[in-house]
């Protein structure tokens, strides 16, 4: 019992100590917020696991309360103003590392997206650059024309049944075979799939579900330890998860073991490069486990976000007749028949359909999560307040508060693309608001290859059907819940349409 009794005044004392010490003399203590927050993570932790992805919405209460700079647990800034994202989120001349504690919430330390270190993130991500380029993109353009043609197919086929299709599912296999047969040299044909493969999301929504609580009690690596049916029975997204993992590191082992049967002048794929002691010179970069991670990141990154925006957009410009035939009426000047192709380069050059990919990729936000990053070696200063370098303080902004700012982006929930052509007659650069790919050294490394998708991919749908929307509601695309991407409200993103038939030329 005096064990107990000592044990519960150590701890109290513990406690009171480091919540004065967080109060009243930690680097962020000058910083406006709630006390909660400043004292512990549980205020956090209400919010974002009990509740379920919601602190993105009371982060926003408390800038409307306390400013556009806010203490949001102990460690982290955040702030809510769109003019000083690029300070944040800095190029390779101002040095920015990510924060431990938000890489280990998804799991893939040995990613380059997961590397904490600048120097070490640089020497990953160099030998990938290449692969990204707008150039090399534009080389693989018959390959993402190769799986629309067959996601145009499958959804043609559904015009005689007048069956509803779940053409957001149909996205998210689109970019996942495209994604993967890129990085692998093959594709899982989720396209082939009946509804698409529905269940194969199971696996990065799985990811991503498990980000907040992954925050708190990294990585959950005692569940990668137990077998794959046990994992099933303890939580069906793990399962998943794990299981696309174990298939990733047999796809690294197998790269492995063939590095020296293919010709020098063979075409390579990423993974090729990855195993390549003549990219990554150092063996721990050529370790299986990171391989994996780093294909894990490459197939999450490339496959979910860009699926969405492509359906968000879909439910928009079919919900507006007046964008829909605007859009056709623009694309007959590089594509004159239903069947025809038209390139990157050719439709970039399309005002009215470039508005609309900006417009669509502003609601879906891409990723609704905080990016933090750390300062190590530079004070930065915000208004009166400057925030002190190191790890100890980290800074955060939220891409979707950015994209649904009202100072920069006027009735922010509205579809609205003629704000970007009025932008252009102004000469305002309204895209560099547009941070669905963030900015700076850390920026998004497909970029080019999702930007291609949208507008290959719309470019083609809307030249090619006539669709109807089916039991859709704005509800059902709209961010309700922030697990790293949005979520609606309740359950996944769903967008249903009827195919009604071909367009007419």
């Amino acid at each position: 019992m005096a064990y107990l009794i000592l044990l519960f005044t150590v701890s109290l004392c513990w406690l009171t100590y480091r919540s004065i010490y967080r109060l009243f003399f930690h680097p962020l203590s000058h910083i406006p917020g709630p006390r909660l927050a400043a004292v512990s993570y549980i205020y956090q932790f209400y919010f974002d696991v009990i509740k379920g992805g919601m602190y993105i919405w009371e982060v926003r209460r408390l800038h409307e309360e306390y400013g556009p700079i806010i203490r949001i647990n102990p460690n982290e800034v955040h702030i809510n103003d769109p003019d000083y994202y690029q300070q944040v989120y800095a190029p390779s001349s101002q040095r920015r590392e990510k924060d431990i504690d938000f890489v280990n919430a998804f799991g893939l330390p040995d990613s380059t997206f997961g590397t904490v270190s600048a120097e070490v993130h640089r020497r990953r991500r160099a030998p990938l650059n290449k692969f990204f380029s707008k150039k090399a993109i534009t080389e693989i353009e018959p390959l993402i024309y190769e799986k629309l043609g067959r996601l145009l197919f499958h959804l043609e086929e559904s015009i005689r049944s007048k069956q509803p299709m779940n053409i957001d599912a149909g996205f998210v296999a689109l970019t996942a075979d495209i994604i993967h047969h890129y990085t692998y040299g093959y594709s899982e044909g989720h396209l082939e799939r009946e509804n698409f493969n529905h269940t194969a999301r199971d696996g990065i929504n799985g990811l991503f579900r498990l980000c907040h609580l992954q925050f708190f009690f990294p990585p959950l690596k005692w569940l990668e330890s137990l077998p794959l049916s046990i994992v099933k029975k303890i939580n069906v997204h793990a399962w998943a998860l794990a299981n696309q993992k174990q298939d990733l590191y047999n796809e690294a082992l197998k790269a492995e073991n063939s590095l020296h049967q293919k010709k020098s002048n063979e075409s390579k794929n990423i993974i090729d490069v990855l195993v390549n002691p003549h990219d990554y010179s150092l063996e721990e970069d050529r370790r299986l486990e990171r391989i994996q991670n780093e294909g894990m990141s490459l197939i999450t990154a490339g496959t979910e976000t860009t699926g969405r925006a492509l359906a968000v957009a879909t439910f928009h410009i079919y919900s507006n007749p007046q964008t829909l035939d605007r859009m056709r009426e623009e694309l007959r000047q590089v594509m004159p028949h239903t069947d025809s192709q038209a390139t990157w380069s050719q439709l970039e050059q399309l005002p009215y359909l470039t508005a609309v990919v900006n417009e669509s990729m502003r609601l879906a936000s891409g990723t609704s999560g905080r990016f933090s990053r750390v300062a190590p070696s530079e004070v930065l200063t915000y208004q009166k307040y400057p925030i002190p370098c190191g790890a100890q303080t980290t800074i955060s902004m939220s891409n979707h508060l950015m994209l649904r700012h009202p100072t920069v982006f006027p009735d922010p929930d509205a579809f609205d693309p003629d704000r970007w052509l009025k932008a252009t007659e102004n000469g305002e650069r309204l895209d560099k608001y547009l941070v669905n790919f963030s900015k700076g050294s850390r920026s998004c490394l497909g970029l080019n290859l999702a930007i291609a998708e949208m507008f290959l991919g719309l470019a083609s749908l809307i030249r090619r059907l006539d669709l109807t929307l089916y039991e859709t509601s704005q509800e059902s695309i709209e961010c309700g819940r922030d697990f790293g991407v949005p979520y609606p409200e309740q359950g996944c993103l769903n967008v249903r349409v009827i195919v009604n038939g071909i367009a007419q030329d």
